[in-house]
């Protein structure tokens, strides 16, 4: 952690060099590596990557996005936007139409797959219409409204005469 209390997320090539010449003189006068990098504020786990990195000569980071592997191919986004076009209506939802094209075998791709590629694609579920407000219903013309008063049928056989 550095003195800002926050840790860096990425350090330049050629400061790491100099980082770790640094450490190397301060190993070569005696010190170890454990009170090397707390003067210098930096985790050992860091210092020994680093050290075992500059020996692949491999010290740059990699650019960022990690293994094409997990990524989405264009065929699983075309197929995931015209499952859209097809089912989302019906389905109003990014985790159902994530099950739908599996069922389908269409495509194989998580919920989170399927709502980041309609999100970049600007699609966008329509909510379902709103119920219609209810109209009260009409008192019967035999019935009185009385206020504080409760009507009560009876249904017994006794009562029903035909």
């Amino acid at each position: 952690m550095g003195l800002s209390g926050q840790v860096p997320r990425r350090v330049e090539a050629a400061t790491k060099s100099g980082l770790l010449d640094l450490i190397d003189e301060a190993l070569e006068a005696g010190w170890s590596l454990r009170r090397v990098c707390h003067v210098c504020e930096l985790a050992e786990v860091r210092a020994h990557r680093w050290r075992a990195r500059r020996g692949l000569g491999r010290l740059a980071d990699r650019a960022p996005g990690g293994s094409p592997m997990h990524g989405l191919l264009e065929e699983e986004a075309t197929a995931i936007l015209a499952l859209f076009e097809e089912w989302g209506e019906t389905d109003r939802s990014h985790r159902k139409l994530a099950h739908r094209g599996s069922y389908l075998g269409r495509f194989w791709v998580s919920p989170s797959s399927v709502r980041r590629v309609l999100f970049v694609h600007d699609k966008y579920f329509r909510p379902l219409p709103k119920p219609g407000r209810s109209r009260r219903r009409q008192f019967p013309d035999w019935a009185t409204y009385t206020p504080n008063s409760i009507w009560i049928y009876d249904t017994t056989p006794d009562s029903c005469q035909f």
